[in-house]
Parts: C-alpha cells; structure tokens; sequence
C-alpha cells in the first residue's frame, strides 16, 4: 500500500484520503480496519504534504522591475 500512494498524484491522493476519510466518519468500520484506514489516512495526508512542499519548490515568480525570475517566498 505504501509503493502505491507514493507513487499517487496530488488529485488521486486527495481523493483517496477524501474516500478514506469518510469512511472513519461513518462508524461503521470495526476497531482493526479503523486502525488500517486511519494509517492509511496518515500515509494519504504525508503524500499530499511533500506534493504541494514540491510544487511551492518550482514556483518562480517573475519581477519585471529587475527582468529576472526569483524564487517563490510564502
């Protein structure tokens, strides 16, 4: 399960995570597969995390005062 969600895009992560989450809200899960989903969840979460740390990464932003290209500060 974990090769899998690392290899996961952000939208098929997020929506993962949206699936799995919903299903702990429910409680309808026994304890066991409760535990299974929450890591899981936790895994999921982990994924999209280091997607959008990556992405934030390769934003530049343009300054045309300058005429040159700086790195994205948040």
């Amino acid at each position: 399960m974990k090769a899998e969600i690392e290899q996961m895009k952000f939208e098929d992560a997020l929506a993962e995570l949206e699936k799995a989450a919903e299903s702990l809200r429910s409680g309808r899960l026994e304890l066991e597969e409760s535990i299974l989903v929450y890591d899981k969840c936790i895994m999921l979460h982990n994924r999209c995390a280091q997607l959008l740390q990556d992405a934030k990464q390769k934003i530049e932003i343009y300054n045309p005062e300058r005429g040159e290209k700086e790195d994205f500060e948040a």
